[in-house]
């Protein structure tokens, strides 16, 4: 499953699309429920992870984070009552892999270097 917790306070789901898309630094797809509830909890799962979205809402999750977005992601969303945002495949997984560098840099001495290039996908 995806990784998920629990916001501090409740948040809009524009005021997540907009955080998303800062730290991201693109624009984030957001899918609002009919319902467009507060967002208290948080589930993720980076690059093509949106199939998760259907075992987020199971769980009571209020909003799901994925890179991707299929066609039916907006209907589930819709039919599930949970909010839903696509970052980019690219943009929600090049930090773990930096992060992974920069780990093995440090724990093995060994030289990397991150190349990102960005890719709107």
């Amino acid at each position: 499953m995806a990784i998920q917790g629990k916001l501090a306070s409740p948040s809009s789901g524009e005021q997540l699309s907009q955080i998303i898309s800062e730290k991201l630094n693109r624009t984030c797809l957001h899918i609002a429920p009919p319902s467009n509830k507060k967002i208290k909890t948080v589930a993720w799962c980076t690059g093509g992870g949106q199939d998760y979205i259907e075992l987020a809402a199971e769980l009571g999750i209020d909003a799901f984070i994925s890179g991707e977005v299929s066609e039916k992601t907006t209907h589930i969303a819709h039919e599930m009552d949970i909010h839903f945002f696509a970052a980019g495949h690219h943009a929600t997984e090049r930090y773990g892999v930096k992060a992974l560098g920069e780990y093995i840099a440090k724990e093995q001495g060994i030289e990397v270097v991150f190349v990102d290039v960005d890719n709107p996908v």
